[in-house]
């Protein structure tokens, strides 16, 4: 009887290892940030957003955000602007404090990652997206305030 017990305690181990791994990244506690710009991508059809933190700690990008979540003027958001003519369009500077949301945001899992050739601008100079970090956002308002 006792292998019995241990091949079945053994077991509900192994379950609980493998379960533990298994879940979604965690999301962050919710930060305030600023959309500041906009970009598309060839092989994707949604619009991708560039999202500075209030506190300046980051420089986000992502296609998780609803297009429909502010009535953007039609000059700011620049259609067929795409990511890989150099980088997004960035909003002029009387609108950067303008779309102020609050959410929670995590890192892509590898499945949710979309494939965007960026590529070098008229000027040939790349776009620094190496200091934006690509995410997944959740949980989004628009503050009170």
């Amino acid at each position: 009887m006792k292998p019995t017990i241990l091949k079945i305690s053994f077991i509900f181990l192994l379950l609980g290892l493998m379960g533990s791994g298994c879940g979604k990244e965690e999301y962050s506690d919710h930060v305030e940030g600023y959309i500041v710009g906009s970009f598309q991508c060839n092989d994707y059809d949604g619009r991708g957003f560039c999202i500075i933190l209030a506190n300046n700690a980051d420089s986000l990008w992502t296609f998780s955000l609803p297009e429909n979540i502010f009535d953007f003027p039609p000059d700011v958001i620049k259609s067929g602007h795409d990511a890989f003519s150099g980088g997004p369009y960035f909003f002029p500077d009387s609108l950067r404090y303008k779309f102020n949301i609050r959410f929670k945001y995590r890192q892509p899992d590898k499945s949710e990652v979309i494939d965007c050739p960026l590529a070098f601008n008229a000027m040939g100079v790349l776009f620094p997206w190496e200091d934006w970090n690509c995410v997944i956002i959740g949980d989004i308002s628009k503050p009170l305030n």
